[in-house]
């Protein structure tokens, strides 16, 4: 399968196939640092050389309203992860046990109700006794543990959407049943599967950007979104592009906050030297006034959903980000912004809850 696949995933079945691209990707690039730790059931044995020592986990407990328990897998801190996964937690009545590494600052699994225990995955998860797993999936190393606990237990294993989809995004656990912000996404993401299921929930995410809208500078100088640590395209068209609008609109650009290696830093610095204001990574995305412009960036839905106008730009974009953009009804820059991503009624988080209790 190619890059320019546009119905549906690159490697719909395949995690070994996945990971392989993803390990070269890495390799080649020394970027996307989420996939660094995306190595399932190899990493856990020590399988890939020079990952270094398995790190410390920590399992957060809190008890439910009843004997059912729910695992809850995070591999990031992201706010795309914490709003697909953690929303959840004010609507559930049954006891809740998340895992994640225990370097995770996670703010939602503070306060008196939640206890932890810390150590090593499977000592952590022996001999619990849970109804259904939840996840974004089986690719990372929280992740993994949780589709291994719900093959062995024969559970139900739920995977939430955190975030736009390409045809590089890693495939689906089998049997697992996706929580998808769309019909379209649903169908991408499964990419023809018949082990898997899906159901529409639309996007938690976007849902709180619509709740979030303030004030808007439509006047203002645009800023284009970084993504140079992304190993879905040649950084020659990341950098260059950004680099080429940013001189022809005086835009301002902003880092991904993943833009952390030696080749990003440079390219940052070339962009200073020649007039290009770089914005500050610390200041969250839901609070940009100004109008943005990216590539294939979830961050454009993110602006569009709180009434901040938004476009994609990419003149030499491959066939897979041009089927994206339609899919998202993203706009190219010099027409109308891009819309809101059309949502179902009332709070997914709400909706996703009522399944998991369903599934317990």
């Amino acid at each position: 399968m190619t890059a320019d696949r546009a119905e549906g995933l690159n490697h719909p079945e395949s995690l070994e196939l996945w990971q392989d691209w993803a390990r070269s990707r890495t390799r080649a690039r020394r970027a996307k640092h989420a996939v660094s730790g995306a190595l399932g059931r190899s990493r856990r044995r020590g399988a890939d050389a020079g990952q270094g020592a398995e790190p410390a986990w920590v399992l957060r407990s809190r008890e439910g309203e009843d004997a059912q328990r729910l695992l809850i897998a995070i591999d990031a801190p992201s706010p795309t992860s914490r709003a697909a996964l953690l929303a959840v937690l004010p609507y559930l009545r049954c006891g809740v046990d998340v895992l994640s590494r225990a370097d995770l600052v996670v703010p939602e699994l503070t306060g008196e109700e939640w206890s932890e225990r810390r150590g090593d995955a499977d000592e952590l998860l022996a001999g619990a006794e849970h109804q259904a797993v939840v996840s974004t999936g089986h690719n990372m190393g929280a992740g993994a543990r949780a589709h291994e606990l719900a093959r062995s237990a024969d559970v139900p294993e739920l995977v939430i959407q955190h975030g736009a989809l390409t045809p590089f995004a890693p495939p689906l656990p089998p049997g697992a049943t996706l929580l998808a912000w769309s019909d379209a996404d649903a169908e991408f993401w499964r990419s023809g599967r018949p082990d898997v299921t899906t159901r529409t929930v639309g996007s938690q995410l976007l849902w709180q950007a619509g709740h979030e809208s303030g004030d808007v500078d439509r006047d203002a100088r645009p800023v284009f979104l970084g993504q140079m640590h992304g190993a879905e395209l040649p950084r020659r068209l990341t950098a260059g592009t950004a680099y080429r609008f940013c001189r022809m609109h005086e835009a301002l650009y902003r880092p991904h906050p993943a833009e952390t290696d030696a080749l990003s830093r440079a390219a940052h610095a070339l962009m200073r030297r020649r007039g290009i204001a770089v914005a500050p990574t610390d200041v969250p995305l839901r609070e940009l006034t100004s109008p943005v412009v990216a590539i294939f960036s979830t961050g454009v839905l993110e602006a569009a959903a709180r009434g901040v106008p938004a476009w994609v730009h990419c003149p030499d974009a491959p066939g897979w980000v041009h089927e994206f953009w339609r899919r998202y009804d993203m706009r190219p820059f010099g027409g109308t912004p891009t819309p809101p991503l059309a949502a179902a009624e009332g709070e997914p988080a709400v909706r996703i809850a009522g399944i998991i209790e369903e599934s317990v």
